[in-house]
């Protein structure tokens, strides 16, 4: 067993290329990427001085041994206090890289920081795309006001009852029949907002999260590629549903889809996968293959500055992996040894991470970058109770009570089958993990091959989402179902959540007018009785309470004929004969909260 790292004060001193401080200086005030030692960082890098205050920096000296020495700039960050020093050129591939800067913590000092880094040989992997799964047509919804508009049917199996958490559906369907995009319904089903993702591309990771002092949605977008990761942007949308910043990735690298975390100060914690030449015979497999090392980035999102960086393979040898190395023959042969799949940051700081192909979970030094124990995999720090060892694991998170949440996939090759949410309770002094507990769909148990996520909701419940399965199940807190529901098949979501969203649009309400005849029912003769149909509809309203019809036969003098509740995502309103139509949404109390174009009845 892995003996658990301690963090004493000394360790704080060991910053990230920070070793050469001088007594009198605050060695943990400043923590320098790429990390002192790592052979990981790509041609693109930059020079983070994550503590490092703007004006305090200079001169610099940046010597490559093949590219020899490196010109560039300083910028300063604008969420926490930091420069990074961005080279105008970038490194050789495999060159040896040392750094060293004056820095001036405060007037009259002057201390040197120091760093050495090699630079990885980057490399081209296939960018092959998953196929789609076709469904039916009564998979896909479709609306008379919003007819461009063709998201998959959700299906519920067991309606929510007054055990369920308040809170709307959020889920990004992908692969299945229907549009690709961002979803968030109600938990009868109906369709609340959707957004389409760009073409050729899907979306993932779709929640709410606090930005700027409000509650926001964001998401990652981009091409999922057939070695399970993808290549996108992470975005942020208001209320309103207006894109407020789009974060990319730094360092050359693209932003991956399985966690776009948002701080307080206006940093985002992003993950990306960098492929890069790596002996993998100590796996078994070829000296000249390829290992997919899993990268993690603190980004400000103002300036997209890479604040701070950390790679797997400077941490963790791909002879931890569960995943079978490509055999010795296999020239260029890709390894996902790793496979990072969340973060999340403990209230001291702490980076959880989880890691899909090496069964593990991993507690990370945020400055540092040093492990400070593993639980689970090979060389777990903790012993593992009954029933506590997990598979292809995904979604870690820390509880509120010290105890930590997963979801325990099992499958992607089958291991102990059923999937489940899992929770565990460690205990640090003794060394331990025990099963708090598990949440496993007994009428009819799912196994999914990737993905998925376990969300503690308020009262105790938690919502399922089974990942590479199109289903989304919510639990109590004694792991009695009480709500599931699914997407159609072939269809998965990433991740699924149940949250509070309160949105209005800054685009007016849909509306479509559509003369239709109408007879009594098994009629054989009857005159000709033509009526309007109102289809209204507001693409991500959450206050509309009511649909109020106006008409007449000017398009400047309307006058209200009908008002109708509202009724799922789109409402159907019989209305009078008239030559223009025009819908009003309303609050619960009447209040107009916004007011359509002026249509015509179409035949």
């Amino acid at each position: 067993m892995n003996k658990i790292v301690k963090r004493p004060a000394v360790l704080a001193a060991l910053v990230m290329g920070a070793l050469a401080l001088p007594a009198q200086a605050s060695a943990s005030s400043v923590a320098i990427s790429p990390a002192r030692g790592s052979t990981t960082a790509l041609p693109a890098t930059q020079i983070s001085f994550l503590g490092a205050a703007a004006g305090t920096l200079g001169p610099i000296s940046v010597v490559g041994s093949q590219s020899g020495r490196h010109a560039g700039r300083f910028r300063a960050y604008t969420s926490i206090r930091g420069t990074s020093f961005v080279p105008s050129k970038p490194f050789f591939p495999g060159e040896h890289v040392t750094v060293r800067a004056a820095w001036r913590p405060s007037k009259g000092r002057r201390v040197v920081l120091t760093d050495a880094f090699t630079v990885a040989v980057p490399a081209a992997v296939p960018l092959n795309e998953f196929p789609a799964v076709p469904g039916k047509p009564s998979d896909v919804q479709g609306f008379q006001s919003l007819p461009q508009m063709h998201p998959p049917v959700v299906t519920v199996h067991q309606p929510a009852g007054a055990a369920s958490a308040p809170g709307y559906v959020f889920s990004s369907p992908y692969l299945g029949p229907g549009q690709w995009g961002t979803m968030i319904s109600d938990s009868a089903g109906n369709l609340v907002w959707f957004r389409e993702a760009p073409t050729g591309a899907d979306a993932a990771d779709f929640r709410t999260q606090v930005y700027r002092g409000r509650n926001q949605l964001t998401w990652w977008q981009g091409k999922t590629i057939t070695f399970g990761y993808g290549l996108g942007v992470d975005v942020i949308a208001d209320a309103n549903y207006r894109t407020v910043s789009v974060v990319k990735a730094g360092n050359g690298l693209m932003a991956d889809e399985h966690e776009f975390l948002v701080t307080s100060h206006g940093s985002a914690w992003v993950l990306a996968y960098s492929p890069v030449a790596t002996n993998l015979s100590a796996a078994g497999g070829p000296a000249n293959g390829i290992a997919l090392d899993g990268v993690i980035q603190q980004v400000d999102i103002h300036t997209g500055l890479v604040m701070w960086e950390w790679h797997s393979l400077d941490h963790v040898a791909i002879t931890e992996s569960y995943s079978k190395a490509p055999p010795p023959t296999a020239t260029g042969g890709v390894y996902d040894y790793f496979h990072i799949n969340s973060l999340e940051v403990g209230r001291g700081g702490d980076l959880l991470i989880s890691a899909r192909n090496t069964w593990a979970l991993y507690d990370i030094n945020s400055r540092t970058g040093a492990l400070v124990w593993r639980l689970g995999g090979k060389r777990s720090s903790f012993t593992l109770g009954p029933n506590v060892q997990f598979a292809y694991q995904h979604d870690a998170r820390w509880l509120p009570n010290g105890e930590i949440s997963l979801f325990d996939d099992e499958g992607g090759p089958p291991v102990k089958p059923p999937s489940r949410g899992e929770v565990i309770k460690l205990d640090l002094p003794a060394h331990t993990a025990t099963l708090a507990n598990q949440f496993v769909r007994t009428s009819g148990p799912l196994l999914t091959f990737s993905q998925g996520d376990s969300q503690s909701l308020p009262g105790g419940n938690w919502m399922v989402g089974w990942g590479g399965l199109p289903n989304f199940t919510e639990f109590d807190a004694h792991g009695q179902i009480v709500y599931d529901a699914q997407l159609p098949t072939g269809e998965f979501s990433y991740r699924t959540y149940r949250l509070p969203w309160a949105g209005q649009p800054t685009e007016a309400p849909a509306v479509i007018a559509k003369q239709s005849s109408a007879c009594p029912p098994g009629a054989v003769r009857c005159p000709l009785l033509v009526r309007e149909e109102i289809y209204a509809s507001w693409n991500g309203a959450t206050t509309v309470s009511f649909w109020q019809v106006l008409s007449g036969a000017n398009a400047s003098h309307l006058k209200p004929v009908v008002k109708a509740p509202k009724h799922g995502f789109e409402t159907a309103i019989p209305a009078p004969r008239a030559k223009f139509f025009q819908v009003r949404a309303l609050s619960a109390s009447g209040k107009v909260l916004a007011s359509s174009k002026v249509v015509r009845p179409t035949p």
